[in-house]
């Protein structure tokens, strides 16, 4: 066995040639210039195959073995010849390796048959990707994906627990065993108190959310609900409630109804009671209302001290105060005129309508600026929903026409797929243009992303 021992930096590394651990491995997508690994010759297209002596399943084992200050790294390169590494170096120092994914054995899917169950819900014909239900608990811990805890063996929570893994993001939906059970049609789903008693127990935490479906975990289910997560405090440090998503896909499925604005209206002052007590009890609201609630009530949005920091933005819950009071803070910012006129167009769904228009309004004050908000039906799954990431090429197509001919159209980045051009039906932001003919613009849905779109317009007179 050849082996080379020398210094880089301060960073001792053995180099050996290695026939030991063989496998598939993990693919390296990239390679930091100037890092360890880099330094060493490990290239984009070699393959990790061991860290340690141990495979490693996800970016999370790999983050957590390659801290340590010596690290053994078995590496397949691209043209078959293996080499183990061991290096010697400051501990969380970084390797410099990158990869395409972080989950390296297989996603974990989901187990439940939820009543509303969205991908349950969608047309056919559409691309088996948007139907892979995840229910996978190391995406809930890097990016916030809700996870129900219903497909966890003990090998998943001793991992959970010995890596520290937390907050989680849990969907509980009701603590009543009987109703979780409905809900997620699953057997497994009566075990949330015992799962968050386990969080509890060795110091782990999780916000926890409720998808409120009339009739079945509404009314005294949620009072219930509600008190038992609360009791589990600070273990559980958030509650969110958003409302059930129908489409009209909703055949052989259990009939359910949507949130109506009465109900919005009685729940907006319940759960403000709900707050006045938690805030008094534990310094924080706790329980907080998705964007959709207000806008199906036609209640103005609560300030921002009604989502504390904000813990469950990513689930629509406090997104448009966020708008608003960035909104707030640009305004002073604004040019005074710009030297040519531009009329734009910005596309949204229904429930963003009303705080975009306000958007519009304000930058429409700057002479020579016209900004019109477009918002647009979703017929494609129904015009129960309303969210503007939802909306497909056709729909934005439709609703265009060629009305909109050699007009600036905004449309917001999250109607596309991440890294892509693509709608969810797959038509491209190049397909819109050409049957449009408008001049369709992807910007970030933000008020920032707007106001940087506007302030860069060529003539623009600061």
């Amino acid at each position: 066995m050849q082996a080379d021992k020398f210094l880089l930096d301060n960073v001792v590394v053995t180099k050996k040639r290695w026939m030991g651990l063989r496998g598939e491995g993990v693919p390296i997508a990239t390679v930091v210039p100037g890092s360890i690994a880099s330094e060493l010759g490990v290239e984009p297209g070699d393959r990790l195959i061991a860290v340690n002596g141990q495979v490693v399943r996800d970016i999370i084992e790999y983050r957590y073995y390659t801290a340590d200050d010596f690290v053994v790294l078995d590496i397949q390169r691209s043209e078959g010849e293996q080499w183990r590494l061991e290096i010697e170096k400051d501990y969380d120092e970084d390797l410099g390796l990158g990869f395409d994914q972080v989950v390296f054995d297989g996603l974990r899917v989901c187990r439940n048959k939820c009543l509303f169950c969205f991908m349950d819900q969608l047309p056919p014909g559409m691309r088996k990707t948007l139907r892979v239900k995840d229910d996978d608990y190391r995406l809930s811990f890097l990016y916030g994906n809700f996870i129900t805890l219903t497909n966890l063996d003990y090998r998943d929570w001793e991992r959970i627990l010995t890596l520290r893994l937390s907050p989680l993001y849990v969907s509980v939906h009701a603590t009543d065993p009987g109703v979780r059970e409905r809900l997620l049609g699953n057997e497994e789903a009566r075990n949330i108190i015992a799962d968050l008693e386990r969080l509890k127990q060795h110091g782990l935490q999780a916000h926890t959310q409720i998808v409120l479906c009339p009739g079945i975990n509404d009314k005294q289910v949620l009072a219930n609900t509600v008190q038992t997560l609360a009791g589990f405090w600070p273990t559980v440090l958030s509650i969110g409630i958003v409302p059930v998503g129908l489409t009209n896909y909703r055949e052989g499925l259990a009939p359910l109804q949507p949130v109506t604005r009465q109900q919005a209206r009685e729940l907006i002052e319940v759960v403000q009671a709900w707050q006045s007590y938690y805030r008094h009890r534990t310094g924080i609201g706790l329980v907080y209302l998705a964007d959709e609630f207000f806008i199906r009530a036609h209640h103005e949005f609560p300030t921002g001290e009604y989502y504390d920091d904000y813990p469950q933005l990513e689930n629509g819950i406090g997104l448009a105060r966020q708008f608003l009071d960035r909104l707030d803070e640009l305004e002073k910012e604004l040019p005074a005129s710009v030297r040519q006129p531009r009329a734009l167009t910005v596309i949204c769904g229904e429930s963003a309508r009303e705080v975009l228009e306000l958007a519009a309004h304000r930058f429409n004050l700057i002479k020579g600026v016209s900004i019109e908000v477009l918002a647009v039906k979703n017929r494609f799954f129904g015009e129960q929903v309303t969210v503007t990431g939802l909306l497909t090429g056709r729909d934005i197509e439709q609703a265009l026409g060629k009305e909109y001919r050699g007009r600036t159209v905004l449309i917001p980045s999250v109607v596309l797929r991440e890294a892509d051009d693509r709608f969810l039906d797959d038509m491209t932001v190049g397909e819109l243009r050409r049957t449009t003919e408008a001049d369709v613009v992807v910007v970030e849905p933000t008020v920032d992303g707007l106001f940087d779109f506007i302030v860069n317009i060529p003539g623009l007179a600061r």
